[in-house]
């Protein structure tokens, strides 16, 4: 399994369908969240487990930078993030969009540490058709 060691949460979507045949419990022992992109069932619970599941739960708990280097790499990425998403509510392709996602993402890795830039390229590539 390819999150195997790894945070990970199953959405089940079509939940407003209300399908016997859609799972209700865990599955294979990954937590599971019921929602509807149609009426919007769930998608709060979903948001709410995925921040759970990115943060270690420490997203609650407030927090000061007290460094400038950290204060500028949040605001980095704060801005790129604000960057993306008026880029995706401006319909521009997701190939460009993942710039400023990689831009934020560089922001904090600066200070975490946890992607290289290789890691970002072999999923761009991995996911889309570039110069083809």
């Amino acid at each position: 399994m390819a999150v195997h060691g790894r945070p990970a949460l199953v959405a089940i979507n079509k939940c407003d369908l209300k399908n016997p045949a859609l799972p209700t419990e865990d599955l294979a022992g990954l937590p599971a969240e019921q929602t509807s992109a149609l009426t919007g069932e769930g998608i709060a619970a979903l948001r709410e487990r995925i921040l759970a599941l990115a943060t270690g739960g420490a997203a609650s708990e407030p927090g000061m930078l007290t460094s400038l280097r950290h204060h500028q790499a949040i605001t980095t990425a704060l801005a790129a993030l604000a960057d993306a998403a008026q880029a995706n509510a401006n319909s521009i392709p997701h190939e460009m969009i993942l710039l400023d996602l990689y831009r934020a993402l560089w922001a904090l890795d600066s200070l975490t540490g946890q992607t290289t830039s290789d890691d970002i390229l072999n999923l761009i590539f991995s996911t889309f058709c570039i110069g083809k």
